[in-house]
């Protein structure tokens, strides 16, 4: 809430006349307005108190955390989501944990999609549904199916037409339509229809928001990724989604290690640090680094590294191998 700045998208009450009243008063973050007597802004904004006392407690629940007791709270534990890879799940204690945020970050190349599109087989093979979103069209129907495929037991047409059914892909091309789309997902969208959805995966976010490099204005994406995140987690947490977010590893270039900005970016052991900023760096509870090993004949091996997790250690990791039909 602290980071969100006020902007006439949040609320049809707040106008750019009424914007510019509040930033006159240095009441420019969703934070500060809500903290402020309604009689002080019915003053600063001339709107009559039962719409200052509407948008506020609007913005309190779109943006504020919630009350739960904890009686509420079941003592059952939680059943954690195999992502059938086994080093994978050795190297998660047990596989994802449902309203928990992962981000897969490596180099281009380094096999964050396929990964992901493994995981996510895996997934609906165990009759759970799986939201993928894909930024950069890598989603492919035909790989997909050459995953669920691989095996001893080979599906049947009617098998994997039931299978593939569970899967829903959508192409996203602008921050403010994945927002959108999350939110929609956060409020129980999915669940009109009867969807168990298990797993969100989002492949990939620099793309997206690479198009607000060269802009004036830092303001903008950094209002989209806060909201982003605090729909991402709302999600996690409210309906048991494991989400998986795919990012950047960005390698440090010459001359700008000595910056104070860079000195304080958290650095991975090779040297390489996630993309979306500082900002951007707190906001997945785990984060998984991966980087291509040495190349072979038919398979190419990767590795597998815990670079900062709340309930991992770091340092962790494990090898894998991309193959044609997914990942061992």
């Amino acid at each position: 809430m602290a980071a969100t700045r006020l902007s006439a998208d949040l609320h049809p009450l707040l106008t750019e006349y009424v914007i510019k009243k509040l930033q006159k008063n240095r009441l420019t973050t969703v934070y500060s307005f809500v903290k402020v007597e309604v009689e002080q802004l019915i003053r600063i904004t001339n709107l009559p108190a039962e719409s200052i006392v509407l948008v506020k407690n609007q913005l309190t629940d779109q943006f504020a955390g919630q009350y739960r007791s904890g009686q509420a709270h079941t003592t059952e534990p939680t059943v954690r989501l195999s992502t059938g890879i086994y080093p994978v799940d050795t190297l998660l204690q047990g596989g994802l944990i449902p309203g928990h945020i992962y981000e897969f970050c490596g180099e281009s190349g380094s096999g964050k999609t396929l990964l992901c599109m493994t995981i996510v087989a895996n997934v609906v093979l165990q009759r759970s549904t799986a939201y993928y979103i894909d930024t950069k069209c890598d989603f492919s129907g035909r790989k997909m199916q050459q995953i669920l495929d691989r095996g001893q037991r080979k599906l049947t047409e009617q098998e994997l037409g039931h299978t593939m059914a569970r899967i829903k892909v959508e192409r996203i091309f602008s921050p403010e339509q994945l927002v959108q789309v999350v939110e929609e997902l956060a409020t129980g969208k999915h669940l009109t229809d009867g969807t168990d959805l298990k797993l969100l995966v989002i492949d990939s976010l620099p793309s997206l928001w690479y198009l607000y490099q060269d802009s004036q204005n830092s303001v903008e994406p950094l209002g989209l990724l806060t909201k982003l995140i605090c729909s991402l987690r709302k999600l996690a947490t409210q309906h048991a989604v494991a989400i998986v977010l795919v990012n950047l590893a960005v390698r440090m270039i010459e001359g700008m290690a000595g910056s104070t900005a860079e000195a304080k970016r958290k650095l991975c052991p090779n040297g390489n640090y996630p993309a979306l900023g500082r900002y951007w760096e707190s906001a997945p509870g785990t984060r998984l680094l991966l980087e291509r090993e040495d190349d072979h004949p038919e398979t190419i091996t990767c590795s597998v590294m815990v670079w900062k997790s709340n309930n991992l250690r770091s340092g962790e990791r494990t090898i894998v191998r991309m193959t044609d039909a997914g990942v061992r």
